[in-house]
């Protein structure tokens, strides 16, 4: 697999990471090629492009989590060309783990899922030429709010979150209502459980820095999500970047060019170029 004629890469697909009662969980993992990037020392070896390498010539890892409700979606959307594949052809070692959904599990099980598939990636990484000590999660909408989780628990081990058009306050829902969020708890619904769904009530004290992506547009997940979560943050004295995408509506992050200005970034160029500066 190339992006280009000149970033040949890698491609691991369908690796078990965990097992569960309902069936194996696998994710896939997109690397550049041993040699490839042009970063790497004399000799060749695995390239890295981010600052701050750690001086072993291994790569930079982000771990992808994709949207869907909770209840749909599936990793294959890691595979578009302005998410990991172009995150691996700037010299990153790439994971996309499947989740359970909420037809299948309850939470917690989908914030299970993706702590699991981060420690699989860190115990993992340098055998795909990646540095256990540089790893980073990403995420759109519902795999946002999953990433933004893992990277508020102080022992998941990662560096550094991006996340789109995240749910990142959902204290205000219905406990009545029949919709994502309660088929994702599922019963009860309490105040204390749509808490711990909460990424900004997860906030407490410094956390690792974020780079928040949302657009001013989003109609299923308003900007003031986004906004709040920033705030949250920096209150607590965290590095909280933002980037308020004018006009970009839910499915700007998985539709880059959709109604907007051809001058709009990417989610995956603003994450790299986040990437790069905090791993």
């Amino acid at each position: 697999m190339v992006i280009d004629d000149a970033t040949p890469l890698r491609f691991w697909p369908g690796l078990v990471y965990a097992e569960r009662p309902e069936g194996a969980l696998r994710l896939d993992v997109l690397a550049p090629a041993e040699g490839a990037g042009g970063a790497a020392g004399e000799g060749g070896g695995w390239a890295t492009r981010a600052p701050g390498a750690s001086g072993r010539g291994l790569a930079p890892v982000v771990v992808f989590l994709h949207g869907g409700g909770w209840h749909e979606g599936d990793r294959g959307a890691a595979l578009h060309p302005w998410l990991n594949p172009l995150l691996a052809g700037r010299g990153f070692v790439t994971v996309a783990p499947t989740y359970r959904l909420s037809g299948t599990a309850v939470w917690p099980a989908a914030l299970d899922d993706a702590l699991d598939a981060v420690a699989w990636t860190i115990a993992h990484a340098e055998e795909f030429g990646g540095d256990p000590e540089r790893v980073a999660v990403w995420g759109f909408s519902a795999g946002a709010q999953l990433a933004a989780m893992v990277a508020l628990d102080p022992a998941s081990g990662v560096r550094a979150a991006a996340v789109a058009a995240c749910p990142a306050d959902l204290r205000g829902t219905d406990p009545d209502a029949d919709d994502e969020v309660t088929r994702l708890l599922g019963a009860p619904v309490t105040p204390e459980r749509l808490a711990a769904l909460s990424p900004v009530a997860q906030v407490r004290g410094a956390v690792v820095p974020f780079s928040i992506v949302h657009g001013t547009a989003d109609e299923i997940v308003p900007v003031e999500q986004g906004e709040a979560l920033r705030d949250a943050i920096r209150a607590a004295g965290g590095v909280a970047e933002w980037h308020a995408i004018e006009g970009g509506r839910h499915s700007w992050p998985d539709t880059p060019s959709a109604g907007l200005d051809e001058q709009a970034p990417s989610f995956g160029s603003l994450a790299a170029d986040f990437f790069e500066r905090m791993l």
